[in-house]
């Protein structure tokens, strides 16, 4: 019966880990180490992670400097989370531990290791001092895929408490939702781009950078103008009409790669300019009636002179004198005057008579 109680204690036996974050790091100097730890502790107040929850993880993987600036910069790092409370801890590869980065220098002295090679050998730990080791990251449990690791060191079993707050959901979308804000895959990649994320693909780390900045209520950064380069060598921008002096192509943008070429068009083509626009390198572009853009090259088109028509004099046939007509009155008609009526007419008084044909 004791036996069977045991047994069911052991059973029952809920195991706890520390909840842990880690931050990838591109650690290039001293101060960007700091930025990057500031950077981090944002994050993980964002999302609502407190210090006293577990552990802040330096994941360092990128040989970023030499090996004595990269482990300084890393000690840097963690310091810098530690003086805002942290527990810290340090993630890498065996071997990238062993190539790049001084044990003797670290201020972890028993970091978390990865090693994969089926669980058979553990790392060459510094003087057997051993912390974490994760050994595989693709244990099937239930049909899934698993990091797993063995706690030597206990800096993720021991001590752990049994709960934590809530840790909030990284949602980009749903931020922007609650401001009214396009949340569409294209809007939240041109909001990407504005911040200056060029290759975004929606992951958790892009969006929790992109909801920091926008809660912070951090601006894009303004682009620089872009200033006409060679503005000698292009027509003027407010050319109406042009016609090609060679061969050209229209383009769907201004850039003017081969990709965005639509159409080739021979020498003495016309064309009706709507607008223009410079391209992200300055060079000047026209926007054809058709909404594709041209060259205003001068090497390439030229200002199309139009042959104007001869205006035909339109001559106007004489007012034929009324009964009752004076000058006066055929001047307010024809909105002339009476001086100029007796000029244009020859005639030396205000005389007239029915059926005199009057020029005005």
């Amino acid at each position: 019966m004791l036996g069977d109680i045991e047994q069911k204690k052991q059973e029952a036996h809920i195991w706890t880990l520390k909840v842990h974050a880690y931050h990838f790091a591109r650690l290039t100097s001293t101060e960007d180490a700091k930025a990057e730890a500031d950077w981090f502790a944002a994050c993980l107040k964002n999302v609502g992670f407190k210090a006293s929850y577990g552990m802040a993880v330096a994941d360092v993987e990128l040989a970023t400097a030499s090996k004595a600036n990269l482990t300084s910069y890393t000690n840097t790092f963690l310091q810098t989370m530690r003086d805002k409370g942290y527990q810290v801890d340090l993630y890498t590869g065996s071997s990238f531990y062993k190539n790049h980065l001084d044990a003797d220098s670290l201020s972890v002295k028993d970091p978390w290791l990865a090693r994969y090679n089926n669980g058979s050998a553990e790392p060459a730990w510094y003087n057997g001092k051993k912390g974490a080791w994760q050994w595989t990251s693709s244990e099937r449990i239930n049909g899934r895929n698993f990091d797993v690791s063995q706690d030597f060191a206990g800096k993720y079993t021991k001590g752990a408490g049994s709960s934590v707050g809530q840790i909030k959901s990284i949602s980009l979308v749903n931020y922007l939702k609650s401001k009214s804000e396009p949340w569409s895959y294209a809007a939240r990649e041109k909001l990407a781009k504005s911040y200056g994320i060029t290759n975004y693909t929606g992951t958790a780390a892009q969006n929790l950078a992109l909801v920091a900045k926008l809660k912070a209520g951090i601006k894009p950064a303004a682009k620089p103008a872009v200033k006409q380069r060679n503005p000698g060598q292009y027509l003027p921008k407010n050319t109406k009409k042009i016609t090609t002096k060679r061969t050209v192509y229209l383009y769907q943008s201004t850039n003017f790669s081969v990709k965005y070429r639509v159409a080739k068009f021979k020498k003495g083509t016309v064309f009706t300019i709507t607008g223009s626009k410079l391209s992200f390198t300055g060079l000047l572009r026209f926007k054809t009636k058709s909404g594709l853009y041209i060259t205003a090259n001068k090497d390439y088109v030229k200002v199309y002179s139009v042959v104007k028509k001869a205006t035909k004099k339109i001559v106007k046939k004489p007012y034929i004198v009324k009964k009752g007509d004076s000058l006066w009155k055929i001047a307010q008609a024809k909105k002339t005057t009476v001086n100029k009526l007796k000029r244009v007419n020859k005639l030396h008084s205000d005389v007239i008579y029915p059926g005199q044909k009057l020029k005005y």
